[in-house]
């Protein structure tokens, strides 16, 4: 896999949050949970704990695709139409950043694309892949009211056997 394209990103996520950093180790550690319990809720396939963990003022984006929603409605949607095409997708987490205000997770999507994306025009290649993945969380009185998620939509397209 190709990570260069994702390196900038990652450094400027780091970066952000290294230099952001101020002292409450509480909330720090409040926002850590938070960052790990979003993707526990993405690999257990949980619609209802992802939701929970955002605030009804909130914004997803998928920078890679330029998809964004505002609503959780939108959110729900987004984790099972994303789950649909992959139904054994799990979610590594790689490392958990915090701040008072924000965290930071690096991923590994791991799948098989046994179902494919039919909206997306996306066909079901039986191929598995990994997608190594950031997604930098904005957290307000314990919700996440904004998550951007960066990774490579090449880098995916080319694992799930399409490119």
């Amino acid at each position: 896999m190709n990570f260069r394209p994702l390196l900038p990103i990652i450094i400027l996520a780091v970066a952000i949050i290294s230099f952001s950093f101020t002292g409450n180790p509480r909330k720090v550690k409040k926002n850590e949970a938070i960052a790990r319990s979003f993707m526990e809720a993405w690999s257990s396939h949980d619609s209802d704990k992802l939701l929970s963990l955002f605030d009804e003022d909130c914004l997803y984006e998928e920078v890679c695709s330029g998809r964004k929603f505002t609503d959780k409605d939108g959110i729900k949607d987004y984790l099972i139409n994303t789950i649909h095409g992959t139904p054994d997708a799990k979610f590594d987490i790689v490392s958990v950043i915090a701040n008072e205000d924000m965290a930071t997770i690096e991923w590994i999507w791991k799948a098989t694309n046994t179902v494919g994306w039919e909206y997306m025009g996306i066909p079901a290649t039986n191929k598995y892949f990994e997608i190594r993945g950031v997604s930098v969380l904005t957290i307000e009185s314990n919700r996440i009211k904004k998550c951007s998620d960066y990774w490579d939509w090449g880098t995916f397209m080319k694992g799930i056997g399409v490119n």
